[in-house]
């Protein structure tokens, strides 16, 4: 056989209280029957298999432990007869049968588990127990067989291997039976060294194993102890004023040892919290965006009306009066705008009043320009009286020449005015 392996695994016992109404919920989950075993894989839970036991041995140790009940009863019937006692004895027939097991917190029952971390099953053997061993599984089996029924005997009544979940390991049930010096039949987990100090179960199971290759888990209350006795002589020793041992140590973390079951909530109710988080910082990044981009386009649209009201600041500047016209056709254009252009709202009307003034002058400039055209074309008449017959006629076809292009101006310029006349304020364009 070769040199033990270097790195060494802790062996992993756990030991929790268990009530016999407990036995029920304990059957369906190891049946997979019933309970929660949605962490187990369907397709390995066929090898499953008993170690200790008989596979109604659920029933057998709840039929047992009533059976404690009964013959306690009529054992303290017949004493108190025995003695006389017979007020006691009307209160005892009275009160019935009473549990075989001082009322604890825990339950007068113990299940135990034993497992070792995933990585020291999927190792290869061959370098500890050679080329023909065993598989560590059936190491691993073999040992706690021999661990149960060597510390606990009979009272082992149960004992599974479950090969289905995460790493293999091993569940027994401990049912510690005791008998009285007055005869009675009692649950008394006491009655065994290892249920009494869990330090001792520890080191138990670690010498146990250790023969293939396993150690001890870390000493947690051992060093709790020692920590606590240290610093204990730390205080003591300065408030006496003697020599001071050193400093205060800092105490090992407290691990509580919680089920796969209620392991596998808390992680539910921590993984839906996180979600229920990032649904809702989602949420809040989603709204934040949207009123950024309708920040965004309004920043936006606040610009191109500064834009615009900075060109029609500069055209009026320029004198450039028609831009009134070019902002109303651009807003017939746009058919989804719901309110006037800023623009519009800031220089519409100083623009119109800006063309009106425009349109007056430019007609006085016409009227006078016409009347000095009359003033000459009455002159020329005065002058043609004069002439001899050929000019005079010249002259008269001069005048019908112009008088055509005249006339025709004259009646425009009467339309414009007789429109601006017609059109109300809101109307001119």
């Amino acid at each position: 056989m070769s040199s033990a392996p270097k790195t060494y695994y802790p062996i992993v016992m756990r030991m929790q209280g268990m009530h016999p109404r407990n036995l029920a919920g304990y059957e369906k989950h190891r049946t997979r029957s019933g309970g929660d075993h949605g962490h187990c894989d369907s397709s390995l839970m066929a090898q499953n298999r008993r170690l200790i036991g008989s596979e109604t041995w659920a029933q057998d140790a709840w039929d047992e432990i009533q059976d404690m009940r009964h013959a306690n009863h009529l054992l303290e019937l017949e004493q108190l007869r025995r003695r006389r006692r017979k007020t006691e004895l009307k209160n005892a027939l009275f009160r019935g049968p009473r549990d075989p097991w001082r009322a604890t917190r825990h339950g007068p029952l113990r299940e135990i588990i034993l497992t070792v971390n995933k990585k020291w099953f999927d190792e290869d053997l061959t370098e500890f127990l050679g080329e023909s061993g065993p598989t560590r599984e059936m190491q691993f089996e073999t040992r706690a067989k021999e661990w149960l029924l060597t510390n606990f005997g009979d009272d082992c009544v149960h004992a599974r291997a479950d090969l289905d979940e995460t790493a293999y390991h091993i569940h027994a049930v401990i049912i510690p039976r005791a008998v009285t010096a007055d005869g009675r039949r009692m649950l008394q987990p006491a009655v065994h060294p290892l249920i009494r100090s869990y330090e001792k179960a520890q080191d138990s199971v670690g010498e146990w194993f250790a023969a293939i290759g396993l150690r001890r888990g870390e000493r947690r209350k051992q060093a709790l102890r020692e920590a606590l006795k240290h610093n204990r002589k730390v205080r003591e020793a300065r408030a006496n004023g003697t020599v001071d041992p050193g400093a205060e140590v800092a105490l090992p973390e407290h691990r509580d040892h919680v089920s796969p079951r209620r392991w596998r909530e808390s992680q539910e109710i921590e993984l839906a919290t996180r979600d229920k988080v990032v649904k809702k910082a989602e949420e809040t990044l989603a709204a934040e965006k949207s009123a950024l981009a309708d920040q965004e386009r309004t920043v936006t649209q606040q610009q191109q009306d500064a834009q615009s009201v900075l060109e029609v600041a500069a055209a009026v500047a320029d004198g450039y009066v028609d831009i009134v016209s070019d902002l109303n056709e651009t807003a017939r254009q746009d058919t989804q705008a719901d309110t006037a252009l800023p623009v519009q709202t800031l220089f519409g009307r100083a623009l119109e009043v800006l063309r009106q003034r425009a349109r007056k002058e430019a007609r006085a400039e016409l009227a006078d320009e016409f009347a000095q055209i009359a003033a000459a074309d009455a002159a020329l008449l005065e002058i043609a009286k004069t002439l001899p017959d050929k000019a005079r006629q010249r002259l008269a076809q001069a005048r019908r020449s112009l008088s055509l292009p005249l006339n025709a101006l004259r009646r425009r310029l009467s339309r414009v005015h007789s429109n601006d006349t017609d059109r109300g304020p809101d109307e001119k364009t």
